[in-house]
């Protein structure tokens, strides 16, 4: 294909040109925006001064390549090679790249307000509305703030990444792994979580409103606050994931007989399975935990006044600062329990107990 093929292809409507050969082609001022040159060849190709934005060059040859003044703001240079490519005041804003993009030796894309694609990325902040992240591993990511409003991220592994207050609307995670993923305050409403596994997750005061979770795992997820009023949960799993009372489900939905918890004062949770559940701040005044396994969970500062822990299992729970003043602590097991700063006011205990913790 010649320049001149490829610009009646583009003007006709085409925008697949996968696997092109246009090394050496005369492209300077080309306008070209959302283009698929997936794996071409540009090669000492001219695409000086062009526009190139939303393009995609994954896995494209862009060696030796004239990109002077060229727009490539949210192109996907993801596997892309731009070794001796010129990149002259090239506005790469937004752009997406991955630990196998070659850059000339002397370019830095971070300064240039790229977008790393990997596992520990920091993108607070970033834009990326419409990105195709389809099969991404995003594992631990810092997306804080993010904006990945109608996104493709099937099957994206998201696992304990930090997606506090992130725009998810109309998103795409379809089977993403979203394990251990801090979600909280985020908008996932019209949003796509079919089969999704939120195991953990923090889903804290998140707009699920529209959402469609059917067949999504949300085993021991944190659904404190969230709107689910308008959710979609069919076969969703549920067990073990904890809400209180100003979680909003579906009318006529029973969390508690899809193995939901209601945390909160007063709450029965007689053995109620918590093993590695985050409970910090929560209010369980006066509820009973009788026989509960609260094996390795936080309740850092949780208020347990008058709760009955009776034979519970704290096995390396973190119970530093709570109050457990006047709890019920007979015949529980505090092995590694951490319970510095707690208030231990009139709490019955079993004699040596607090020693083994």
């Amino acid at each position: 294909m010649n320049a001149e093929n490829l610009l009646e292809k583009y003007a006709i409507g085409e925008r697949n040109f996968s696997g092109v050969d246009l090394s050496w082609a005369d492209l300077k001022q080309v306008n070209l925006p959302a283009a698929d040159f997936w794996e071409a060849d540009f090669s000492d190709a001219d695409l000086s001064q062009a526009n190139l934005s939303g393009t995609s060059f994954k896995a494209a040859s862009l060696t030796r390549t004239n990109l002077t003044e060229t727009t490539l703001t949210a192109a996907d240079l993801r596997s892309t090679d731009l070794s001796d490519a010129t990149l002259q005041n090239t506005n790469l804003q937004k752009a997406l790249y991955d630990r196998t993009t070659r850059f000339p030796a002397d370019f830095d894309p971070a300064i240039a307000s790229a977008y790393l694609i990997a596992p520990h990325s920091v993108l607070q902040k970033a834009t990326l509305s419409h990105a195709d992240l389809s099969g991404t591993d995003l594992s631990q990511a810092d997306l804080r703030h993010a904006n990945l409003q109608q996104s493709n991220l099937f099957g994206v592994s998201l696992r304990q990444a930090n997606l506090s207050t992130a725009t998810l609307q109309k998103a795409d995670l379809y089977e993403a792994d979203l394990v251990n993923a801090n979600l909280s305050g985020a908008d996932l409403s019209h949003a796509k979580l079919t089969y999704a596994d939120l195991r953990y997750a923090d889903l804290s005061g998140t707009n699920l409103s529209d959402t469609d979770l059917t067949g999504a795992t949300l085993w021991k997820a944190n659904l404190f606050g969230a709107d689910l009023r308008t959710a979609t949960l069919h076969t969703a799993n549920l067990q073990g994931a904890i809400y209180d009372s100003r979680t909003q489900f579906p009318a006529g939905y029973d969390p508690e007989a899809e193995g939901a918890y209601l945390i909160g004062p007063q709450a029965s949770l007689r053995q109620a399975d918590l093993r590695g559940v985050t409970l910090s701040g929560a209010d369980l005044t006066g509820a009973d935990l009788t026989d509960a396994n609260l094996t390795a969970a936080d309740l850092w500062g949780a208020n347990l006044m008058q709760a009955t822990l009776t034979n519970a299992n704290l096995t390396d729970a973190n119970v530093w600062g709570a109050n457990l003043s006047e709890t019920n602590l007979r015949g529980a097991t505090l092995t590694g329990t951490n319970l510095q700063a707690a208030d231990l006011t009139d709490a019955l205990l079993d004699e040596n107990s607090v020693a083994e913790s």
